[in-house]
C-alpha cells in the first residue's frame, strides 16, 4: 500500500472515530438535559401534610416515651454525576411528622453476608491454607500427614478389591477423557474406592444487607380528635409510601424517605434513613365490626381501634463506621433520669433528626 493510500484510510478511521466521539457527546448531553428537566420537574401532585406534625394519644408527650416518623421528599441531592449541569441543584425538602407510642416489639438485625464456595482439588490445596490462616485455624498439613494421608497404591488397592483391574479400565473408559472429571469421577471414588473427593470449601464474605424493620400498633381512640389523628397517621403513611407519576405517566417519581428515630436512644439502637415498603391498616383491629361516635351519639362513626403495621427497609447498609459514627455517652448512676442524645436536660427533645440549628420540630411545641 502506498504511502499516500495509507495516509488517507488513517485520516478516514481518525474521522469516523472522531465522529463516533461526537455523537456520543450529543447523546450525553440530551440525555443530561433530559434528567435535568425530569428532576426539575414541579410535583403534579402538591404534599398536603408538609410540615404538618400529628401524634397518638393527645397526651403522647407526657408519657415520655414514642418514636417519631419524619419524611422527606429527596431532591437528588445524592446524584454527584448530575452536580455539573446547569440550574441543577440538590435539596432535601422536609414533609410530615408523625409520633406515636413506642410499639410493643421492637427489634433490630445485623445481617453480614457469607456464602460457601467449593475450590477445585488443585486450587484447594493452592489456597486452603491461605484460607484457614485467615481465620486463625490450624494447618491442615500437619493432620493430613498423621493421618498417612491416602496414596495412589492404596486407592489403586481398594479400586481392585472392589473388582478387579479390568473393571476399573471398563468404568474408567466410560468416562470423558479416560480419567473422569467432575460429577463422573467423584462418583467412581465413592463406588470403587469408598472415599470422596474433598471439594475443599472456603467461606466467603459477599456483602451486608440492607436491615428491614417491621413496628405494629393497636390505635384505641378515646374521643373524635384522637380518630381524626390515627384516621390522619394513616392517610399520611399511605402518601409517603408510594410515588407518582412523571412525564405523562412515563416515569414514576420516587416516594419520600423517612428518618425515624426514639425519644430516648441511649440503650437501643440508631436508624439509617428509610423507604416505607409495606403499610398494612385493619380498621377492624379488635377482629370484628366495632365503631363509636361521639360523646351525644352524634357524628360519623370511627373505628374503636385500627391495627397499624409498618414495614421500613434502610437505604444504607450497617459497617463499622456507622456503628461507631455519633457514639453516645451512656447516662451515669446518679439516679437522673436517662437522657437521649442531643438532650440536656428534662424537656422533650423535639429537635428534627437532621436539623443542626436546634429549631424545633413543625408543629410541636418544647
Amino acid at each position: 500500500m502506498s504511502s499516500a493510500l495509507r495516509s488517507l484510510r488513517n485520516n478516514r478511521i481518525t474521522a469516523g472515530r472522531g465522529a463516533r466521539i461526537a455523537g456520543y457527546g450529543l447523546l450525553a448531553g440530551a440525555v443530561g438535559v433530559g434528567i435535568a428537566s425530569l428532576l426539575g420537574q414541579t410535583a403534579s401532585t402538591a404534599d398536603p401534610y408538609r410540615g404538618a406534625a400529628v401524634l397518638f394519644p393527645e397526651d403522647l408527650i407526657e408519657n415520655d416515651h414514642w418514636i417519631e416518623f419524619t419524611a422527606y421528599e429527596s431532591k437528588g441531592a445524592g446524584a454527584d454525576f448530575l452536580s455539573s449541569i446547569p440550574g441543577l441543584t440538590g435539596s432535601t425538602v422536609l414533609g410530615g411528622t408523625i409520633r406515636l407510642p413506642m410499639p410493643s416489639s421492637l427489634s433490630t438485625d445485623y445481617n453480614p453476608l457469607y456464602s460457601e464456595q467449593d475450590l477445585s482439588p488443585v486450587a484447594g490445596m493452592a489456597l486452603k491454607p491461605f484460607d484457614r490462616g485467615m481465620y486463625g485455624n490450624r494447618d491442615i498439613a500437619s493432620e493430613v500427614s498423621a493421618a498417612g494421608g491416602v496414596n495412589a497404591t492404596s486407592l489403586g488397592a481398594g479400586v481392585a478389591a472392589a473388582g478387579g483391574l479390568q473393571t476399573i479400565q471398563a468404568a474408567a473408559g466410560l468416562l470423558p477423557g479416560g480419567l473422569g472429571d467432575g460429577a463422573a469421577f467423584s462418583t467412581l471414588l465413592k463406588v470403587a474406592g469408598g472415599i470422596a473427593v474433598n471439594p475443599h470449601k472456603v467461606v466467603l464474605f459477599t456483602g451486608v444487607g440492607f436491615r428491614d424493620h417491621t413496628f405494629t400498633w393497636k390505635l384505641s381512640p378515646r374521643n373524635r380528635d384522637e380518630s381524626n389523628a390515627i384516621r390522619l397517621i394513616c392517610e399520611m403513611f399511605k402518601f409517603y409510601s408510594h410515588p407518582e407519576y412523571l412525564a405523562s405517566g412515563l416515569f414514576f417519581k420516587y416516594p419520600e424517605f423517612f428518618r425515624i428515630k426514639f425519644r430516648h436512644p441511649s440503650y437501643l439502637f440508631e436508624l439509617e434513613p428509610s423507604v416505607c415498603t409495606d403499610v398494612r391498616i385493619d380498621y377492624h383491629g379488635q377482629g370484628f365490626p366495632a365503631y363509636i361516635r361521639d360523646a351525644n351519639g352524634g357524628g360519623i362513626p370511627a373505628p374503636a381501634e385500627v391495627s397499624l403495621s409498618l414495614t421500613f427497609k434502610e437505604t444504607e447498609i450497617i459497617t463499622k463506621n456507622t456503628l461507631t459514627r455519633g457514639l453516645r455517652e451512656l447516662p451515669t448512676a446518679s439516679g437522673d433520669r436517662p437522657q437521649g442524645r442531643n438532650q440536656g436536660g428534662t424537656q422533650p427533645n423535639l429537635r428534627p433528626l437532621d436539623n443542626q440549628s436546634g429549631t424545633t420540630t413543625p408543629g410541636f411545641n418544647g
